[in-house]
C-alpha cells in the first residue's frame, strides 16, 4: 500500500481530481468509488485510473478513509443517511467544502475534517496538472487534520488550517478571487463587443490585461498597483465609461465596481479634488 486506502462517496470533478492526484503521488490507495449510477462511477474510476466502481458502499470501508465529494447542500443528509445504512465504519471521514464545517459529518461517529483545495475544477485535466503547489485549507478535528496534512503535502500541496468560524468569509474570498474574476471578464467582453474590435482579438487583449494585473499584485498591495481613470481622478473619462456601460445594460454593475475602485484608490493616494465629480458619475442613474 502507498498510504491509507481512500474511498469516495459522490465522485464529481473535484473529488476525482483529488483522488487521481493523491494516487499518482503514491499518497493513497483508491478503494470504492460510489456514485448514483454505476456508469458515472465507472467514468470516475477511468479518470482516476484506480478504484472499484459501485453504487453502494459496503463493509470494505471499515478502517479506511472516506471522502464525501458531494455538494454542500447534500452533506448533512448524506452523513445522516450513511450513518444509518453503511455496513462498515470508516476510520476517518472528510469533505471538500470551503464553507460547510466538518462538524456536519459528525453523525458518522468517527473523526471528521474538511479540506478545501483552492483550485478551480471546471477542466479536470488542467486542474490535475495544477495541483502541485495548490493551497489546501483544512478545518475540523485535530487528529484527522494532522493525518490529512501529511498526505496532501506528500502530494505536493501547500497546507493551511483554519477554524470553522472563519470558513464562510474564507470561501467568500475564494469566490470573489476565482468566480467573480470570470464574471468580470464576461463584463469586459460584453462591453468590448460593441467597440468594433474582432471578438477573438478583444478577448485576448482583455485576458492579457487581467493576467498582467494579477502578476502585478504578487508581493504588492491592491492600492499600489491600481491604475486607470478612477485612480487618477479623470471625471470626464469616467462619465463617458458609465454612459457606455449604461448603453449595454451593464451600468449598475459598472457603477458598483467603480465605487469600490474609487474607495481603493483613495486608500492609496488620498482624496483628489476631482473625486467628487467621479463619485457623482458613479452614483447617478440613467433614465
Amino acid at each position: 500500500m502507498n498510504g491509507p486506502r481512500l474511498h469516495c462517496y459522490g465522485c464529481g470533478r473535484a473529488a476525482r481530481v483529488i483522488l487521481r492526484w493523491l494516487h499518482e503521488q503514491a499518497a493513497v490507495d483508491i478503494g470504492q468509488v460510489c456514485n448514483r449510477s454505476l456508469a458515472s462511477a465507472r467514468v470516475a474510476v477511468d479518470f482516476i485510473g484506480a478504484g472499484q466502481a459501485v453504487t453502494n458502499l459496503d463493509a470494505d470501508v471499515t478502517g479506511d478513509w472516506l471522502l464525501l465529494g458531494i455538494p454542500d447542500g447534500e452533506l448533512s443528509a448524506a452523513a445522516l443517511g450513511l450513518a444509518c445504512r453503511m455496513p462498515g465504519q470508516a476510520e476517518l471521514v472528510f469533505h471538500l467544502s470551503g464553507s460547510t464545517p466538518a462538524a456536519v459529518l459528525e453523525p458518522l461517529g468517527v473523526p471528521v475534517a474538511s479540506v478545501h483545495p483552492a483550485r478551480a475544477f471546471a477542466e479536470p485535466e488542467a486542474a490535475l496538472g495544477a495541483m502541485p503547489g495548490t493551497w489546501c485549507v483544512g478545518e475540523g478535528q485535530a487528529e484527522p487534520l494532522r493525518r490529512l496534512q501529511t498526505i496532501f503535502e506528500k502530494g505536493g500541496g501547500r497546507w493551511l488550517s483554519m477554524d470553522a468560524s472563519g470558513k464562510a468569509a474564507y470561501h467568500a474570498a475564494t469566490v470573489v478571487a476565482s468566480n467573480y474574476l470570470v464574471t468580470l471578464n464576461e463584463l469586459a467582453r460584453s462591453l468590448a463587443s460593441v467597440s468594433g474590435l474582432p471578438a477573438p482579438e478583444a478577448a485576448d487583449l482583455l485576458d492579457g490585461l487581467q493576467r498582467a494585473g494579477l502578476d502585478a499584485l504578487k508581493g504588492s498591495s491592491p492600492a499600489s498597483v491600481l491604475t486607470g481613470p478612477i485612480e487618477r481622478g479623470d471625471a470626464m473619462a469616467v462619465a463617458r465609461l458609465v454612459a457606455a456601460a449604461d448603453e449595454q445594460g451593464q451600468g449598475e454593475l459598472f457603477r458598483a465596481l467603480g465605487l469600490a475602485t474609487l474607495r481603493l484608490a483613495q486608500s492609496g493616494r488620498g482624496s483628489l479634488a476631482s473625486d467628487s465629480a467621479v463619485e457623482a458619475s458613479l452614483t447617478s442613474r440613467s433614465d
